[in-house]
């Protein structure tokens, strides 16, 4: 083969059997991402005050929970996960006030350095179920039973 040519090559070995090398595959690329949610479908699924997937969501949210016995299981739940940078209420507690830091890049690569917010941040996480094969539309199901939260997830 010549210089920066791969040539096929075929080792035989009692041990080996009989192995062939080919050229390395293209690289793979990735599919293109899907648009965000508006929300977390749970909050209009017929299982919501069962789920067990949910009941772990309302957990990461330190939300207030529907059931604390979820006992549904529910068919491969796909979540979503968003990390964000976002400024630092200055009415939070000291506590969650210390966790930020003074000067953050806004988003997701060391590299974007551009744009900064004026002030500190703090990280943010929103946990959103997106897809499940279990999910069976009851529109405003989690309303109906959370008629007096502070709070309504999105």
């Amino acid at each position: 083969a010549r210089r920066g040519e791969m040539s096929m090559v075929s080792l035989v070995g009692p041990a080996l059997g009989s192995i062939a090398l080919a050229p390395a595959a293209r690289p793979v690329t990735s599919a293109p991402r899907s648009p965000h949610p508006v929300a977390c479908i749970c909050i209009n699924c017929k299982w919501v005050d069962r789920c067990k997937t949910y009941h772990w969501v309302e957990t990461q949210h330190q939300q207030e929970h529907v059931t604390e016995q979820p006992d549904f299981q529910p068919a491969d739940p796909q979540i979503q996960v968003f990390i964000r940078q976002d400024p630092l209420d200055k009415d939070l507690d000291p506590i969650t006030a210390a966790k930020a830091s003074t000067r953050t890049p806004v988003g997701s690569l060391p590299e974007a350095t551009e744009d900064f917010y004026d002030g500190p941040t703090i990280t943010t996480t929103e946990f959103d179920v997106f897809a499940c094969d279990a999910f069976e539309a009851d529109e405003g199901k989690w309303m109906r039973l959370m008629p007096d939260a502070d709070f309504i997830p999105t």
